[in-house]
Order: C-alpha cells, then structure tokens, then sequence
C-alpha cells in the first residue's frame, strides 16, 4: 500500500473514530452507526490468469525467447544458462500466483496506473488480495473487484471461462502445487 493510501485510511479511520465518540456525549448515548469502510478484494488467481493471457506478457515472453534464441546461436552457454534458470523460477511464481495465494504485485505493477480508476469505480479506500485479509472487523465491506482487475488486461472469452470457473474452487496449497511441477518436469524427461 502506498504511503499515501494509508495515510488516507488511518485519516478515515481516525475520523470516524473522533465523530464516535463525540456523538456519544458524556452520558454514554449510543452514536448513530456509523458508514461501513469498503475494501476492495480481489482473487490474485484471476490476475494472473488474466495477465498471462495479455499482450504484455506474451510481448515479454517473446523478448526472452529471442534473447534466448540468440544466446544460443552466439554459442553463449552461461547465457543460456541464465535464461533458462530465469525462466524456470518465473514459471514456479506464475504457477503459485495462478493456482496458489502468491502475491500478484509483480503484475499488479504494469497496471498500476489503472487502480485508481478501479478504486473509484468500486467507491473503495483500499484494494487487497482476498486472500491476505486475514482478520476483518465489523463495519468493514469487502467489495469484489475481481471482475474489475482481470478486465486491465484486456481478456478474451476463454480466459474470462477461466476466471469464472475458478470462483468456486478453492487455491491449491503449496504443496500441491509443488507436487504438480514435480510431475510436470517427470513428464519433460
């Protein structure tokens, strides 16, 4: 979050908090309750799911393969070498990101500038993982901002498919994840 966004909130919070116990009195009246706090929340799964579909990441991607592919007809061993390790640690984030509770922030970057709008939009203070909320007081809304997040990335029909089945399932564990990419690499054997 950024230092402003939390400034923002604890002025928020800070206020509502003076307003409370003001409109209390020194009688002990009970104050009028007050407008709920909306926090957007978002499944990480979808925005990488979403963004490893989008013109950027493929715009990526094939900058490294190219990088890769003239690393190997230079004969540069150590820098094929080098990309195919990257590559590999990324592919482990993207999975964990995609089918775990890995932070998105890595992805969240390139849209950035776009949050706000999807703030607005929501009419939300602040925007987190639905998965890193872990602890929620009363007076607080979660507001689903999914739908919003994974449209920064422009999806077509089958990764909005996607996203959409995935609402009702639950994230695999690291474990199991883990377990995947061991099974995976079996087969590339």
């Amino acid at each position: 979050m950024r230092k402003a966004q939390f400034v923002a909130l604890c002025a928020v919070m800070t206020f509502g908090l003076v307003s409370l116990v003001s409109s209390r009195g020194e009688q002990g009246q009970s104050a009028p309750a007050a407008s709920a706090i909306r926090v957007g929340t978002f499944d990480s799964r979808a925005v990488a799911v979403a963004s490893a579909s989008s013109r950027t990441f493929n715009d990526a991607i094939r900058k490294v393969m190219d990088e890769h592919k003239q690393a190997k007809a230079a004969g540069d061993q150590k820098r094929v070498a080098e990309i195919e390790a990257a590559q590999s640690t990324k592919q482990a984030l993207l999975h964990r990101q995609g089918f775990g509770t890995a932070s998105v922030a890595d992805i969240l970057e390139h849209v950035k500038d776009k949050l706000p709008a999807v703030a607005e939009r929501a009419g939300v203070e602040v925007i987190v993982s639905k998965w890193d909320v872990v602890y929620r007081k009363a007076g607080i809304q979660p507001v689903d901002v999914t739908d919003a997040m994974v449209a920064l990335f422009d999806p077509n029909e089958r990764v909005l498919a996607i996203v959409k089945d995935m609402k009702d399932k639950p994230p695999l564990t690291l474990k199991e994840i883990e377990q995947g990419e061991e099974s995976e690499k079996r087969e590339h054997r």
